[in-house]
């Protein structure tokens, strides 16, 4: 049963011409209400819900979801969940044709109401504690004023440059000579080994700390941000206050979500005890996922140590892997809503999905919100924990769903390290594009610093102007299967039939989980090895058929068919082909099954008995075994076989 909503819009004091008359809400709700400001909202919050009892409440407002959950709280509104939506900065301040802004603020209702519906089980927590312990590396006297600041609520350890100058440390504190050379561990317990002592005479030694900051004028540090992990460069005072607070708010106890969800009976970890892919284990960058010490098979999430980037999400080619908040059912539910045909057809022909991260991506387009900074109004959000979140699963699923184009707006450098990842999977979206004539500008990426925002929207802007509209109707739903690799068959079907064109085979970089397994049918016996390891299955044998088949676009180019085959007719191609066929299971090895000589019943594959033969009858010690009464022993089944070996035996053969 569908949630009764209640909506609850600001007009900003009349400032935006918001006009329901123009505005298609995605629900009929039990409260619609259009009011001034967020005092007014609050007040009919409070006054109405509990009339008109909403299972849900949508609030349209530029002020803080933080000002209403404080109020509602004191006003005990009887609301279950409220859902917030700024249609002012990301519709009204930024598009100047109200008609447009209207179409756009429509589509985004519809994409929040359409997620918020989905009947998802919140992330999980786990307990975190996060002491008073902090290390500060530093080669600047920045690190000595950042440690007299904080010197009276925490225990600061300081590790200074073997030749530094002297200084004093607080009381409450130590100092270590030394060079910090490796940071494991997370918030709350990290563990530094410092290089201390002179060069001469270098020993290792460990510090245990709840947060590490690193204060640097000189050595730029090779540490990757985490939280808890702080990197100052060249910082002014207000730089170290911030920082202190940003410690202060990181400290005490907390409910940490669980980011990432683990499904080991899709995993492509590895099978018959031969490990595979692992991909997952390079792309995180906090090395929170690693193989299961009580089965190398499988992965092991730390969920202390994961940071929520969703690069192993992304990475994983079988969607054992799964995001929490947002879901790939939230991702798939915004995509569709926010593409979907408007019933009297009106509005833009070439709609843009913008992926965009909650860090440089999102404060980018709230700053063209504030300041009225213009862009087009076809550009479309759906916000990320990272870019790297972003599977190519995402992004041909928008266009396969009827986007002209695709935007990824992140940081200029990302806080979780090099985006290697990324890059290849926007490669292989656009070899796609290109493969069906799209081309490949109708995908780019945007980064953003913290004064280049506006660079940034200029960009968007001249990307969301130049798009043409796309030969996919925008009539399809949202992907039912949210498994990654089934995501990318459908939208490769999608765009086979929209193009009406199989443009074939395409290589790929050896770094992409994509490959075509070239089999020899001619020394082929069908002995199962492929099957039997291969970890999604995209090797099978038909039993009734006796046929061995290979699904393409199942293959994962873990190699694991290629090294173990005993005739070494297997060959991994790393290419990916454009076709329906790839999209199936093709029969690639055909053979026959052989009766028994003596019983009839069937009990061998042709191809099977054929190298048998070759192997045993090329060996001159065995060929007094099957030669009179024992020729056909091979052509017999194994309980004939055993008897009629049994008889000649007693007549006195001696095997």
């Amino acid at each position: 049963m569908a949630p009764n909503w209640g909506f609850f819009l600001c007009n900003c004091r009349g400032s935006i011409p918001l006009d329901l008359e123009r505005l298609v809400l995605p629900t009929a709700p039990s409260v619609l209400s259009v009011v001034d400001d967020p005092g007014v909202i609050v007040h009919e919050v409070a006054g109405r819900a509990p009339e008109h009892r909403p299972d849900r409440v949508m609030i349209c407002c530029c002020a803080e979801p933080s000002f209403f959950h404080q109020a509602f709280e004191t006003a005990a509104a009887a609301v279950p969940k409220f859902h917030f939506l700024d249609l002012k900065q990301t519709c009204f301040a930024v598009h100047g044709e109200a008609g447009a802004a209207h179409e756009k603020a429509t589509r985004l209702l519809r994409a929040a109401v359409r997620a918020a519906e989905l009947t998802v089980p919140p992330p999980s927590f786990n307990p975190l504690t996060v002491g008073a312990r902090v290390l500060i590396a530093t080669d600047s006297p920045s690190g000595k004023r950042l440690a007299e600041k904080i010197a009276d609520e925490w225990t600061p350890i300081v590790a200074i440059p073997p030749d530094a100058s002297d200084f004093e440390v607080p009381v409450s504190g130590r100092c270590v000579r030394g060079r910090v050379a490796e940071i494991n561990g997370r918030l709350g317990s990290f563990q530094v080994a410092i290089e201390a002592g002179a060069p001469s005479r270098t020993r290792r030694v460990e510090v245990q700390a709840d947060q590490v900051v690193i204060v640097f004028e000189q050595e730029t540090p090779s540490f990757r941000r985490r939280t808890g992990l702080h990197l100052l460069a060249h910082p002014t005072e207000a730089d170290l206050d911030r920082i202190a607070e940003r410690m202060r708010d990181l400290r005490g106890e907390f409910l940490k979500p669980v980011h990432v969800t683990y499904d080991a009976a899709v995993c492509a970890g590895g099978t018959a005890n031969q490990e595979a892919c692992g991909v997952c284990i390079t792309a995180c960058p906090y090395e929170a996922v690693s193989r299961d010490p009580e089965n190398h098979l499988r992965m092991k999430v730390d969920h202390m140590a994961c940071e929520g980037c969703g690069a192993c999400v992304s990475a994983c080619p079988t969607s054992a892997l799964r995001f929490t908040e947002p879901s790939p059912e939230e991702i798939y539910a915004r995509l569709g809503a926010l593409l979907q045909t408007r019933p009297n057809g009106d509005g833009d022909d070439a709609l843009a999905i913008v992926f965009h991260c909650g860090e440089q991506g999102r404060r980018a387009l709230d700053e063209a919100g504030r300041n009225s900074i213009a862009y087009p109004a076809r550009l479309l959000p759906i916000e990320v924990p990272c870019l790297r979140y972003v599977s190519e699963a995402n992004m041909l699923a928008a266009f396969a769903l009827g986007a002209a184009g695709v935007a990824l707006l992140g940081c200029e450098q990302c806080q979780h390290g090099e985006r290697a990842l990324l890059y290849d999977k926007i490669d292989f979206c656009n070899s796609t594009l290109e493969a069906f004539g799209l081309g490949a500008a109708r995908l780019s990426l945007v980064t953003a610093g913290a004064d280049t925002s506006a660079e940034a929207i200029a960009a968007l802007t001249k990307f969301g102007e130049t798009l043409n509209p796309t030969p996919i109707p925008r009539d399809r739903k949202a992907p039912l299967d949210r498994d990654n690799r089934q995501v990318i068959a459908d939208a490769i079907r999608t765009l086979i039939d929209a193009s009406a064109r199989e443009p074939g085979r395409r290589p790929v970089a050896r770094s992409q989980p994509f490959a075509f397994a070239e089999v020899k049918a001619s020394g082929c016996t069908m002995c199962r090895s492929c099957v039997n390891v291969c970890p999604t299955h995209a090797f099978r044998l038909d039993e009734g058929s006796q046929s061995l088949e290979f699904k393409h676009i199942s293959c994962i180019a873990c190699g694991l068919c290629e090294g173990i085959c005993p005739e070494n007719v297997i060959t991994l191609r790393p290419e990916i082909h454009f076709n329906r066929d790839a999209l199936t299971y093709k029969t690639v090895v055909q053979d026959r099954m052989v009766d028994c000589v003596k019983c009839g019943k069937p009990y061998i594959n042709q191809r099977a008995l054929d190298a048998v033969e070759a192997r045993v009858f090329s060996l001159e010690s065995l060929l007094d075994t099957f030669s009179g009464a024992r020729r056909n022993l091979l052509r017999m089944c194994p309980d004939c076989r055993g008897a009629v070996a049994m008889l000649e035996v007693e007549k006195g053969w001696k095997p």
